[in-house]
């Protein structure tokens, strides 16, 4: 009984400890947030970013203050000495060594310098897929710009080798890279000659969040053979015509956390039901999703929200309601669909993503097939969506 009751006290003593050490770390986040932009802050709280680092050693918002104001006031040798104790006190894990790569762009260092340090934090886990991503990504920027420069010789040789090292690596190791990798990998298979390779990573069909990645790139017809074109980051000049997958990555991550948070499911092809899911997504307002569903010629609509704000958290679902339609209405509906040629709409519009405003995005799920549409404003799908809004019981202030 007593064991019981010690055992109680310490758990009740560990959460209000853990309570505790969560309200500070957020008090002096937020005191170090709190500056303006045109203020003569750097500096000023440095002791307050050391005395957060000291609750979490690896805090975010901690690391980028000291980092602004070393470089604010010229202090560059902070910026190495800082990165070089933070190794130092932690030798066994891989993250400093993250953090310091991070952070390259404060104080410049050579891609020498940058693979020398992920290289070390190789040495201390080699399985750690962070590791080897960025390993071969530094490599894979080396091997483009070199190509450039100089088309095929003895560099882009030896980069392209150590980019497909990497990346092959972790696309046997770790099934949630496969995905993106497949880009990259496709490009350097053909400049090595690795024609099975080739194939067999084409013939690769795995998506690992709510949308393809597939449908979100928007790359040069030429990709697979243009060695000048970085698939991971690519963009065209100041107009961001052309969009690869990093930037893709950007989109379904922002998208995907909302859909998890409304409990949406992944849109499966191999189910007969038809379905029309539209995400909602104002930068200031409540997160929305509506379902339009055909199972065996029943309709139902269905509209979820969330607590959170479409261009930050998510949030917790607050609504959750769905009701029977027609056929008729679902016949109605598929006929604007047909008239706007839906299907031919391509995913993305080519330019710049808004800032703030709203993303449209509308889905539609047949057996077999899918199809995505992602605009700012609504553009070529705002009518079609508003017609979603208006099907269910939503009655919202603001549609933009």
């Amino acid at each position: 009984m007593k064991r019981v009751f010690f055992t109680i006290v310490l758990i009740f003593f560990t959460i209000s400890v853990f309570a505790q050490k969560t309200k500070e770390v957020n008090k002096l986040q937020d005191t170090l947030m709190s500056h303006r932009s045109g203020e003569k802050h750097w500096g000023v709280k440095n002791h307050l970013a050391y005395k957060l680092l000291s609750i979490d050693k690896y805090n975010n918002t901690a690391i980028f203050y000291l980092m602004g104001s070393f470089r604010e006031m010229k202090q560059k040798d902070s910026i190495s000495h800082f990165f070089d104790n933070l190794i130092e006190q932690n030798k066994n894990e891989v993250e400093p060594y993250l953090i310091r790569e991070q952070y390259n762009n404060y104080d410049n260092p050579s891609y020498t310098f940058r693979i020398r340090n992920l290289k070390k934090a190789l040495a201390v886990d080699s399985l750690e897929p962070r590791v080897n991503y960025l390993l071969g990504k530094l490599y894979y920027e080396l091997f483009t710009k070199e190509y450039k420069k100089s088309s095929k010789n003895a560099n882009t040789d030896r980069y392209a080798q150590n980019t497909y090292q990497y990346f092959m690596f972790l696309y046997n190791l770790n099934d949630g890279y496969k995905e993106m990798l497949k880009y990259p990998l496709i490009q350097l298979s053909n400049y090595l000659g690795k024609t099975n390779d080739r194939k067999k990573i084409e013939n690769t069909n795995i998506q690992t969040s709510y949308f393809p990645i597939s449908a979100f790139l928007h790359l040069p017809n030429d990709w697979k053979t243009n060695y000048e074109v970085d698939v991971i980051a690519f963009a065209s000049g100041t107009d961001f015509n052309f969009k690869g997958v990093e930037s893709a990555i950007f989109r379904l991550n922002w998208y995907s956390k909302h859909l998890e948070a409304l409990l949406e499911p992944v849109l499966d092809i191999s189910l007969p039901t038809q379905i029309f899911r539209f995400t909602y997504l104002r930068t200031f307002h409540n997160p929305i999703v509506i379902g339009l569903v055909n199972s065996n010629d029943t309709i139902l609509i269905y509209w979820k929200v969330s607590d959170g704000a479409g261009g930050y958290e998510p949030g917790k679902i607050i609504e959750d309601k769905s009701k029977k339609l027609t056929l008729k209405d679902w016949e109605d509906f598929t006929k604007k669909i047909i008239s706007m040629k839906f299907w031919n709409i391509p995913t993305i519009k080519t330019g710049l993503i808004g800032t703030d405003g709203s993303q449209w995005i509308l889905e539609w799920k047949g057996l077999g097939a899918y199809h995505v549409v992602d605009r700012w404003g609504g553009g070529e799908i705002y009518s079609v969506c508003k017609n979603l809004i208006e099907l269910t019981d939503l009655k919202l202030e603001k549609i933009y």
